[in-house]
Order: C-alpha cells, then sequence, then structure tokens
C-alpha cells in the first residue's frame, strides 16, 4: 500500500494472496443489453435477494482521474508489450471463490493475463454464474485524506496472505512502482499521479516547439509528432 501525496496505492499480486481490498461490496451492472448463452436468456444486471437493482457508489472526479491515469498507463504497457491481456477499472467485476463461497469484488483497477483471458467461458464472460476466477493483478485507489475510507481499504487486506508486504512513504517520497515479474517491463509513473492530485499540468503538444520531421525506424513511414508516431508504430508493428 503506497500513499503518494494523499492518494493510497493498494497493490496486490494474485498469484501471492487470497483477498484484496475493495471499494465496497457492490455488484456493478454492465450494459443495458439482452442475450442469450447456450439458448437462455443473461441478465447483466445485478439484484439483491428482493429484486432490487444494488446501487453503485460514486467516487469523485480526482480520485477517478487518478483511477483513469492508472489504467491508461497499464492499457499502454499491455498493447506497447504485446501482452494481449485486459485491463478494467471498478466497472469489471470479478466472481472471486472467497473462504468457500463465491464473492463479487471489483477492484478499481485489474490486469488479466491473455492466457487467463482467452480461456475464459461466455458463461464467465458475460455472467458472475460461471466458474470463480481472478484477475493477475488488482489494483485498489483510495483518499488517505478520508481516515474512514483508508481503515475500511486496510480492514479487507487483513486477510491477505503474508506474501503480500505493505509499504507506507512519506508524501513527497520519490518512488518508482514497477511490475516485478508479474507485469515485466512495467513501471507507473507516480509523478503523473501527483500532477493530477496537485492540479498542475505538462505542456499541451501546442505549447511545445515544433517538432522536427522524423522517420519510423521499423519502415519508411515520416511523422512530426509523437502521438501519430506512436499509434502508427503501435497498429503497424506490435499488433500484427
Amino acid at each position: 500500500m503506497l500513499p503518494i501525496a494523499g492518494v493510497l496505492l493498494m497493490i496486490a499480486c494474485i498469484n501471492c494472496i487470497s483477498y484484496f481490498g475493495i471499494k465496497g461490496v457492490y455488484k456493478r451492472p454492465v450494459k443495458y443489453h439482452t442475450f442469450e448463452i447456450n439458448g437462455q436468456p443473461v441478465n447483466l444486471f445485478e439484484h439483491d435477494k428482493n429484486g432490487n437493482l444494488i446501487p453503485m457508489p460514486h467516487t469523485t472526479i480526482n480520485m477517478e482521474a487518478v483511477v483513469s491515469e492508472i489504467v491508461r498507463q497499464l492499457g499502454n504497457w499491455n498493447v506497447q508489450t504485446g501482452q494481449g491481456g485486459v485491463v478494467t477499472s471498478s466497472q469489471g467485476g470479478f466472481n472471486f471463490h472467497v473462504r468457500g463461497r463465491r464473492t463479487i469484488r471489483a477492484p478499481d483497477v485489474s490486469f488479466t493475463s491473455k492466457n487467463v483471458y482467452r480461456h475464459l467461458t461466455q458463461q464467465q464472460l458475460w455472467t458472475f454464474k460461471g466458474e470463480p476466477f481472478t484477475p493477475t493483478v488488482v489494483i485498489e485507489v483510495s483518499d488517505t485524506i478520508k481516515d474512514s475510507d483508508t481503515k475500511k481499504k486496510n480492514k479487507v487486506f487483513d486477510d491477505l496472505d503474508e506474501k503480500f508486504k505493505s509499504e507506507y512513504l512519506a508524501v513527497g517520497t520519490s518512488v518508482q512502482i514497477d511490475g516485478g515479474d508479474t507485469l515485466p517491463g512495467f513501471t507507473l509513473d507516480v509523478k503523473m499521479i501527483k500532477d493530477i492530485i496537485s492540479q498542475k499540468s505538462r505542456p499541451t503538444e501546442a505549447s511545445k516547439k515544433p517538432e522536427s520531421r522524423f522517420s519510423c525506424p521499423k519502415c519508411d513511414n515520416h511523422f512530426t509528432d509523437n502521438y501519430s508516431f506512436i499509434k502508427h508504430f503501435e497498429r503497424s508493428h506490435i499488433c500484427d
């Protein structure tokens, strides 16, 4: 768990733990959509025992911006390194097998490896009625200013395997969070998160000096901005 400028990141490798912090136990509806699996209609909404829809709490724009930034960085790593996995946010619920019973959890950010995702059944993909499975990594973001929020997330982390370590770093500490063997080559750019929290912004393309024309090292295409080059490189030389 890493407190960074008012935000607590809880990162856990599912290979090492049996439980993880959550932002409330809520079963999240996916889409207004009806379809069938094996000839049986599937309801994508989750209801309580009385048939009422289970509500989803809202987060502040600052908290959601931090979550979105982590999703973006993890998603970029997933594409740029050719992992072929799946990155989801807190709308993505997972059917866990916790303490002998099924439990729906929705981590703020998760990564599911290609090997796991490609072997999921239609029941697992579109309902919570298939066999329980877990993502490879889950990340929770908490507002350290709100003591009750932090205590709630710390409490559910009490059931973590002893292999999972908690680190507490003072605000202002310069850190790099890398994915180790679980997310090889991934490093979370914490400065981007600090910029979001402090409401600072990096220079936009329009405010920068015009970039000179440069070539793709893999082919004969030429570019004048980094975004077009990156999109070309991902599409033509990574995602083939």
